[in-house]
């Protein structure tokens, strides 16, 4: 099986250069990099390119390949390495105001999350990249969310009722979803859930469209299924740091460097979902999306209200969406 790549998104690292001058000899530090594939996939050799560029902000990386992305965040978490790149779900407990730029249905396009993602990675939000000892050093799109499902009739929430849905285990609003549409779930991770949806144990999964190849859902999807043309979430590959381990000015060259490549990155995302058949695309009605438009705001305010999502970084979603499209019901409601 090709390794997950959604992680080629950062391929975009290399070739962007930004520059500070250390007043001292390097800072030494380890970076937990999960990878699916391991010290041989894109990732990991991307971000060979991301540690010759830290070089010239005054830090000398050591990578460390993780296939198991819950032991990376473990030894981040555990002083084991300084700085992690993992997944924003996976980042929630560490950052929660940049890992809610995941929320279920926050950001339905690439523009807002474009607009957002901008906007955290300025000077200016260097503040609320900040979360006791961690701070986020970068976020890159690893592509939007979709449904895929193994039966083209399965193209409605009310007809996910009943069926086996493969779900994350640790992810709370995930769970949270999966309960609202009345689906039953069936606990997964990333490393599992493609099999799980090709073999038939479950009837639907949620993945970027990178997945499509990588993990041949295909197979999945055969002649019957298909994958429903409405972004569940926005994916993003988060940069942690524990603040304290690196040169002040470190952090914002960081977030520098990732706000240069982060177009770049979209395009990379954008071509995997055109490499998918256009026949396996299933599109749904707008009445339909403007329902789960509802649902899912009224999930983000029951995990708000639950600590799992962060309440600013909702209002911040709600103003770019309502500022590309000002129509939106939620727009005068103001719930966020």
């Amino acid at each position: 099986m090709k390794a997950l790549s959604l992680w080629s998104t950062l391929i975009v690292l290399s070739g962007v250069s930004l520059s500070i001058s250390p007043a001292h000899a390097a800072t030494k530090a380890s970076l937990c990099v999960y990878d699916p594939a391991g010290a041989n996939g894109d990732v990991f050799n991307l971000m060979k390119d991301y540690r010759t560029a830290a070089a010239a902000w005054g830090v000398d990386f050591v990578l460390k390949p993780y296939t198991d992305e819950k032991t990376a965040a473990e030894d981040f978490k555990a002083g084991q390495c300084k700085a992690a790149l993992i997944t924003g779900t996976r980042a929630r407990p560490f950052q929660k105001f940049s890992s809610s730029i995941e929320a279920m249905g926050a950001l339905p396009t690439y523009g807002n999350l474009k607009s957002v993602v901008s906007s955290l990675l300025t000077k200016k939000a260097a503040k609320l990249m900040k979360q006791g000892e961690y701070e986020v050093a970068g976020i890159w799109s690893a592509g939007a969310v979709y449904l895929f499902v193994r039966d083209k009739k399965i193209n409605t929430a009310g007809k996910l009722a009943g069926q086996r849905l493969a779900t994350l285990d640790f992810d709370k609003a995930a769970k949270t979803m999966v309960r609202q549409i009345g689906a039953s779930m069936v606990a997964a991770d990333v490393g599992t859930f493609g099999g799980m949806f090709n073999n038939g144990s479950v009837m639907a999964a949620y993945a970027p469209a990178t997945a499509y190849k990588a993990l041949e859902l295909y197979k999945g999807i055969g002649s019957k299924g298909g994958i429903i043309r409405y972004p569940l979430a926005q994916m993003t590959l988060q940069l942690l740091i524990r603040t304290a381990d690196f040169p002040a000015e470190f952090a914002q060259a960081s977030r520098d460097y990732a706000k240069k490549s982060f177009t770049k990155g979209l395009k990379v995302v954008k071509s995997a979902e055109k490499q998918v058949p256009s026949k396996h695309w299933i599109d749904i009605p707008d009445a339909d999306k403007a329902r789960y438009d509802e649902m899912f705001l009224d999930v983000r305010v029951k995990l708000r209200s639950s600590g799992v999502y962060h309440k600013n970084a909702l209002k911040l979603m709600r103003k770019v969406r309502c500022k590309k499209d000002g129509t939106r019901a939620e727009c005068a409601e103001k719930r966020e």
